[in-house]
């Protein structure tokens, strides 16, 4: 229904990045190597934006609508860094429902503390 809403956290292991790392094949520096990332305006490693995009994956097919639908398309927009041991809280709520196509768009946004680290839209049909 729209309105409905749903939460969940998830804080970042050096573990969960590296495993990402050799998954993805995005062995960027900026994620794997501390002697680099010091060396940048970020001054450590940061959480792959596409790891903190799964958390979407995770909330359209668990959450809402959940274990029954078809995840169709997202988009993200990520607005501040999340690093290593960072938690990363998600809230999604429903703000469109077509029951003709049983279509729902779902408005992401990731905080970090009181921080919106990134926000995102996703499509999901109901089957």
């Amino acid at each position: 229904h729209v309105g409905d809403t749903a939460t969940f956290s998830r804080t970042w292991s050096e573990k969960d990045v590296l495993d990402f790392a050799e998954i993805s094949g995005d062995t960027n520096p900026l994620h794997v190597d501390e002697e680099y990332a010091k060396t940048t305006m970020f001054k450590q490693r940061l959480v792959h934006g596409m790891l903190l995009g799964s958390l979407c994956s995770q909330f359209v097919g668990m959450y809402i609508p959940g274990k029954k639908c078809l995840y169709l398309n997202q988009t993200l927009a990520f607005k501040k860094p999340v690093y290593i041991g960072d938690t990363v809280d998600v809230r999604g709520e429903v703000v469109a429902k077509s029951d003709a196509t049983k279509i729902i768009t779902i408005a992401i946004t990731m905080t970090k503390g009181e921080e919106v680290v990134v926000v995102g839209e996703s499509h999901a049909e109901v089957i």
